[in-house]
């Protein structure tokens, strides 16, 4: 087992070594120039001579290999440089930014973690009758439907049509609920369907025909017996919800005008702000990857039987 995580580790550092990489060149081939960007900002003549002169500023004049060294060697001292769309340090900004979005997803988090839980039991315990019917049908929409339309909705329909929630940005909790609700509904509805498929899956297991044979009562199964061991996919596919959320941000931020890093992000792709779009981008894949590490030794702890079984198949 030792062995095991020391190669979950190892492997976790290349990958981000990889994903920075990428991240980098795929901003620095970037069709949108950010000499011509700050330049057309400023409002000065976009001559070829301005533009060499701010490619030289930034550094752009540079081989990629030693603007990728002088991007990674700041990103271990903490500072990934200054962002060219605000114009401020990106550390500053990210720091600015993120908690706004933090808030977000850990509401929106909390609600997948509840109504998961909850209806897949119910699915499962109601298999094939109304409400697990009527769930599948929810699941399907909620899965094919797009977040931005369904915070349009959202908007008309509790903000415009029945003014519970306010159009324009509120403090506090009240502006996260309808934000969250379309961050965390295409979740749920996938969630939802993936517990209740493993709750069934261990519903035909041997224990499960010997707890019935006990009289133990269905309901009581599900969550004495059945709940704990049907966990690990669940928490699988919800560790790697993490960064979908964070990222999928971007969009819900925009459509409820909430000004956190998804929008940051979004604005510093129109820019082509490799600085700040590389950050963004090795942060969200660093919490892909602790997360999905998060995920698998939470399962080990929950289930260790089943790296057993695994390892013997």
């Amino acid at each position: 087992m030792k062995s095991h995580w020391i190669k979950r580790i190892v492997r976790l550092l290349v990958l981000l070594f990889g994903v920075s990489i990428l991240c980098f060149i795929l901003t620095a081939l970037s069709s949108t120039d950010p000499a011509t960007y700050l330049v057309r900002r400023g409002n000065l003549s976009p001559t070829p001579e301005v533009i060499e002169q701010v490619r030289a500023e930034l550094g752009l004049d540079q081989p990629l290999p030693i603007r990728y060294l002088n991007w990674i060697g700041g990103v271990f001292r903490g500072d990934f440089g200054e962002s060219i769309f605000s114009t401020n340090e990106v550390a500053a900004d990210l720091a600015a930014y993120f908690p706004q979005t933090l808030q977000l997803v850990f509401l929106s988090l909390a609600e997948i973690i509840m109504f998961s839980i909850l209806l897949g039991v119910l699915c499962a315990a109601k298999k094939n009758k109304l409400t697990d019917h009527i769930m599948r049908i929810v699941s399907l929409f909620g899965i094919c439907v797009p977040p931005f339309w369904l915070g349009f909705l959202l908007l008309i329909g509790f903000a415009v049509e029945i003014p519970i929630f306010s159009v324009t940005p509120a403090s506090g909790i009240m502006g996260l609920i309808l934000p969250s609700i379309t961050l965390s509904f295409p979740v749920i509805c996938s969630t939802v369907r993936v517990f209740r498929a493993s709750l069934l899956e261990e519903m035909h297991r041997d224990y499960v025909s010997f707890a019935r044979a006990n009289g133990m009562t269905v309901n009581r199964i599900l969550w004495k017996k059945v709940f704990r061991n049907a966990l690990p996919p669940v928490i699988t596919l919800f560790c790697q919800y993490v960064s979908y959320l964070i990222a999928g941000s971007a969009v819900v931020e925009k459509v409820f005008s909430i000004k956190g890093v998804g929008n940051y992000l979004m604005n510093c792709i129109m820019a082509a702000d490799a600085n700040a779009i590389g950050a963004c981008m090795l942060i969200i894949a660093a919490l892909y990857l602790l997360a999905e590490l998060f995920g698998e030794i939470l399962n080990h702890l929950l289930c260790p039987w089943r790296k057993e079984e695994s390892d013997a198949a």
